[in-house]
């Protein structure tokens, strides 16, 4: 797993209850700043809150400044670039939404 709370001012948080797999990326910075024409910094770093009972699958990325609502699932190689509803599942690059109020457990179906 890889958290990388870089800049200033920038946090990742974390709900309680949440599973997370191996291989994840959770960024709050692009770690190398770009600017327009005007010399303005075009791309600053943005914190990152992950709700309560959230379930992150392998190989994910939660890039800045995204918030993940309560109870979701991120589906595995899936990059997150914006904000996920409370009890959803997403998956793809970028993440886009697959099914809505969904629920998950921990019991082992095994």
């Amino acid at each position: 797993m890889h958290l990388c709370a870089q800049e200033y001012n920038t946090s990742i948080i974390l709900g309680d209850d949440c599973m997370l797999s191996n291989n994840i990326i959770i960024r709050t910075s692009d770690s190398h700043p770009i600017y327009n024409n005007l010399n303005e910094r075009i791309n600053t770093a943005k914190s990152i809150l992950v709700g309560k009972h959230v379930w992150i699958c392998p190989h994910s990325t939660i890039l800045k400044g995204t918030k993940i609502g309560d109870g979701a699932i991120i589906a595995s190689n899936t990059v997150v670039t914006k904000n996920v509803l409370n009890n959803t599942l997403v998956a793809g690059l970028p993440a886009k939404m697959v099914k809505k109020d969904i629920y998950w457990s921990r019991e082992r179906l095994f």
